[in-house]
């Protein structure tokens, strides 16, 4: 999956640098296809991102009190999400945004024990149902571009599976819905038909999604467990 990711990433820029070459044309021929969308209250569009993922872990009082387990810590695993978007101006420089889609990926972990056996990271994989809700801040377009920051807050839950144990031997369980804040930069590029966004966001989870209901498993190790995401998006919209 990682090498599709990295091929998938390098055909995206390829993309995007010809792109931004046709707009940097059309910008010194005096096109300005900005003033041909400014009239719009909303529209719509749809969006693709590549993301990494991992989860914070914070240990609990019952760690420091065993010798069994070493290590635990949570890997960075790629993906991907699909989403649609609806954008609200709500003023010159103000939008307000709904991005619901689906995001495909996984999260990993592994239990390092003291007796040095090399352990297998646990996994599981997830497709999430998510909605999330920005705020957005534009700059004074400049020949067909400007930039934009945002912030807001996202709702996921996972539509993959009823059982959320991420593997048997580790007793992990986790939570099928998570919270989270969001918050990132992006580039907006007028096209006659389009406008093309790339962006890059930052997730952070305000919701423990670890459920530890087995006293003396491998979970009750933890005591939080909160998603991270760093994900690199295109957003086209007209």
């Amino acid at each position: 999956m990682g090498n599709m990711s990295y091929i998938l990433w390098k055909k995206i820029m390829v993309a995007v640098c010809a792109l931004l070459t046709v707009t940097s044309i059309q910008a010194q021929d005096g096109l300005h296809n900005y003033r041909n969308k400014q009239h719009k209250q909303y529209y719509f569009g749809i969006s693709f991102g590549l993301h990494k993922s991992n989860l914070k872990l914070l240990h609990s009082e019952n760690f420091q009190g065993q010798n069994r387990v070493s290590l635990i810590e949570s890997y960075q695993s790629p993906g991907y999400d699909i989403k649609v978007i609806g954008n609200l101006k709500i003023g010159e420089y103000w939008d307000f945004r709904l991005l619901p889609g689906f995001s495909f990926g996984q999260m990993q972990m592994m239990y390092q024990e003291n007796s040095g056996a090399n352990e297998d990271p646990v996994s599981l994989e997830y497709v999430y149902g998510e909605l999330p809700f920005h705020i957005r801040y534009k700059s004074h377009p400049y020949k067909d571009m400007r930039v934009y920051v945002f912030a807001g807050a996202k709702y996921s839950f996972d539509i993959s599976s009823k059982s959320r144990t991420m593997n048997e031997i580790a007793d992990l369980n986790v939570s099928a819905s998570d919270y989270s804040l969001e918050g990132g930069i992006g580039m907006q590029f007028f096209f006659p038909y389009f406008i093309l966004s790339p962006e890059i966001k930052i997730t952070r989870g305000i919701s423990n999604i670890l459920i530890n209901n087995v006293p003396g498993n491998n979970a009750s190790l933890l005591q939080k467990a909160l998603s991270q995401m760093l994900t690199f998006s295109f957003h086209f919209e007209g």
